[in-house]
């Protein structure tokens, strides 16, 4: 353990993802690999695009995520967080008001909504989707509720129903984060059209990635809409009425879209977004090759009583961004750790824990966010942990994966009983 230690020193960086020497199955760095028709299509809009931002490719972007998960607008941005930013500020946040927000997320989620002054507010899980708990969100609802988040974690759609009826019954607006569930839908409805913001990323590691960065506004209201481009751009504005002189009294205009809301630039390139449409038409052949890799890992482990996945209830339909399972050895007094230790040492794979529980991480502590009522997160959380996960992996690398992880299982399994 020592000498692979010293390894992840040297080469390996905070996050668990990316090449490192000695495991023999890493935790990858992104998910898919470009064909030679997308490299290409980069190559040919860097040399012919007129511009190279705010330009024909962002808009046919727009219009093709619009087309592909049913949402009335859609905005490029540079990133999901941005995305988040915008919804945040298009509910019309102010210091003293509440947002709900799962504790078991990125902490992106977040971010944005504290950012405005509000307060946040934790959400427990279910402990069987292992996403936000309908149940705890209605019980957590006070007359300062102004947003809730549904995070449609690891790829798979929140029970939304239950959500948009205490929304309704509310007055609530319900910002959907969908960055990891590109495709997924509920009851026929892909995620971003069923809320009021829907907030996609396409950054390294996600299922489809616009050169590393990159995301989407997804947006219900006209009139929401109808403020996002300056919001997005430094609050430029085209002048109104006729010109004497197409130079006067200067380029564009530059106004206010909300009142006291400062405007930003958080425009997406016109190579990303021509990329962005390429990518969208192949989104579903990837997500349909990690569902089918998720389906035979799920029934190899079956037989196996210390690990579970996520329960994917009917009509949710799962895209599968990322495979966390969940190791409890209690019966036999192991732990999480002792399987990740074994996966580590004797079988050489690199595991990664996803997230800790928003509200124990030391940002949300200092910015008095640490407290928090999840009982059904504080019980699953430590056994919670992720396979080296992409699309397209070899029979040979899923079946390493699941036989080891069977053996180190039943290797703790007979420690235990020696």
């Amino acid at each position: 353990m020592t000498e692979m230690k010293d390894r992840e020193k040297q080469y390996a960086d905070g996050s668990g993802r990316g090449q490192v020497i000695g495991y023999k199955v890493n935790f990858p760095a992104r998910m898919f690999s470009y064909t030679e028709e997308e490299i290409e299509l980069v190559g040919q809009v860097m040399r012919n695009a007129d511009c190279l931002t705010q330009g024909k490719y962002q808009q046919q972007f727009e219009r093709d995520v619009a087309e592909y998960t049913g949402a009335r607008h859609s905005f490029a941005v540079d990133n999901c967080t941005n995305a988040l930013r915008l919804a945040a500020i298009l509910c019309g946040l102010k210091p003293g008001d509440e947002v709900i927000i799962p504790a078991y997320t990125f902490c992106a989620t977040a971010i944005p909504f504290a950012n405005t002054g509000a307060r946040i507010v934790w959400a427990d899980i279910d402990p069987a989707t292992r996403l936000i708990s309908p149940e705890d969100v209605a019980s957590k609802v006070t007359a300062r509720t102004r947003v809730i988040v549904a995070v449609h974690l690891l790829g798979m759609p929140v029970d939304m129903d239950p959500i948009l009826e205490i929304a309704v019954r509310h007055n609530l607006k319900v910002v959907e984060d969908c960055a990891q569930a590109p495709g997924a839908a509920y009851k026929g409805r892909k995620v971003g059209s069923i809320g009021d913001f829907g907030c996609f990323s396409f950054q390294a590691a996600k299922n489809i990635t616009t050169l590393g960065e990159g995301g989407a506004l997804t947006v219900r209201s006209d009139e929401d809409a109808r403020h996002v481009p300056g919001l997005r751009h430094n609050g430029i504005h085209p002048f109104s009425g006729e010109r004497s002189r197409y130079w006067v009294p200067a380029m564009t205009n530059v106004d206010v879209d909300l009142e006291g809301v400062w405007p930003n630039n958080f425009c997406l390139g016109e190579v990303q977004c021509a990329l962005g449409s390429a990518l969208l038409k192949r989104l579903d052949s990837i997500n349909q090759t990690l569902r089918k890799q998720a389906a035979w890992f799920r029934d190899r482990l079956s037989g196996c009583a210390e690990i579970s996945f996520q329960h994917v209830p009917d009509q949710h339909f799962h895209v599968y961004h990322a495979l966390v399972l969940s190791f409890d050895g209690s019966a036999n007094g192991k732990t999480r750790d002792d399987f990740m230790d074994l996966m580590t040492a004797e079988f050489r794979i690199r595991m990664i824990v996803q997230y800790h529980p928003l509200y124990r991480y030391p940002l949300f502590q200092k910015m008095g966010l640490g407290e928090a009522d999840c009982p059904n997160l504080n019980r699953y959380w430590p056994t919670s942990c992720s396979f080296p996960w992409w699309a397209g992996m070899t029979d040979d690398t899923v079946e390493y994966l699941a036989g080891s992880a069977i053996a180190a299982a039943g290797k703790l399994r007979r420690a235990a009983a020696a």
